[in-house]
């Protein structure tokens, strides 16, 4: 009989330092969980982690007993909660919307507007703002990862994100993702 296997989100922040995200990843599978999704990333001068992690009851067990002393150790605040795999998406196309504009503050809840009224779900965003090189002006760039529904004609969609990005004084791609 196969093991049933438990799962686990966890996000955990904390002030950066040399080797902090190969201390956490260790410590996890020194507790017998297998990461299945990962992201590490910056947040200013902060560290900052999402995991699912996946293991049989007993590693669960041990990691959800070692998290308090693990964030002490780690200098980490940790959050964690019992999960499931999220299910596949049936009847989504995948799409990926870039958006390079002048920084501003409206311009991600601008974004996630027009995708949320067209129906488009917004599985992954990542923002980053730098300045140009060229000009030192401001700037922003936007990358989602959307489902959009099958039914929804892709060229109508396109044309409808492109008027958005006029609107925000930005420059924008919308295509499907080839997996």
């Amino acid at each position: 009989m196969p093991e049933i296997k438990k799962y686990l989100s966890l996000v955990a922040l904390g002030a950066s330092r040399d080797k902090l995200a190969h201390d956490l990843i260790r410590a996890i599978g020194r507790r017998g969980c297998e990461i299945l999704e990962c992201r590490i990333t910056p947040l200013g001068d902060h560290f900052s982690a999402a995991l699912l992690l996946a293991g049989n009851w007993s590693a669960m067990g041990k990691m959800e007993s070692a998290l308090p002393g693990l964030a002490d150790h780690l200098g980490l605040a940790i959050q964690f909660e019992h999960t499931e795999p999220a299910e596949p998406a049936r009847d989504f196309r995948p799409y990926a919307a870039e958006v390079v504009a002048p920084q501003q503050p409206r311009l991600l809840a601008e974004l996630m507007s027009f995708f949320t009224e067209q129906d488009v779900s917004v599985q992954e965003a990542s923002v980053q703002a730098y300045q140009s090189g060229m000009t030192g002006a401001d700037m922003c760039t936007v990358h989602l990862s959307l489902h959009v529904p099958v039914n929804q004609h892709p060229q109508t969609l396109r044309d409808a994100f492109m008027d958005v990005c006029d609107d925000l004084h930005a420059d924008g791609l919308l295509d499907p993702i080839k997996t």
